[in-house]
């Protein structure tokens, strides 16, 4: 019997791909001196995600650091988290993230 696998890459215009039953995600920033976490629910588009509508600390925190992380908890525990890195820029009252790197991760 063997062991399923702690990560498994996943290409960036893939991404849809995975979200089927994933209802929201985590878009992590960070700004100087802390890090800002909120749930959300992006549109995907290829390798692009948009959050529509995001706070103020978000959109601040993208100017400063373009860098960011998305994460989308798995519906069971049992299953993946699937987790994305990018950069981010500010459009309008949200944030696009242009994902590099996407990959399934499981508790060891």
């Amino acid at each position: 019997m063997g062991f399923a696998p702690l990560s498994i890459p996943v290409e960036p215009t893939e991404l849809a791909q995975q979200l089927h039953d994933r209802r929201f995600a985590y878009l992590i920033t960070v700004s100087e001196n802390r890090s800002h976490v909120v749930a959300l629910v992006p549109s995907v588009s290829g390798s692009v995600l948009v959050f529509g509508s995001t706070g103020r600390t978000t959109r601040r925190d993208v100017e400063v650091n373009p860098r960011v992380t998305v994460v989308w908890p798995p519906s069971e525990s049992s299953e993946y988290s699937l987790i994305a890195d990018g950069e981010a820029t500010v459009a309008g009252e949200g944030v696009s993230v242009t994902v590099e790197r996407a990959v399934l991760h499981r508790p060891a």
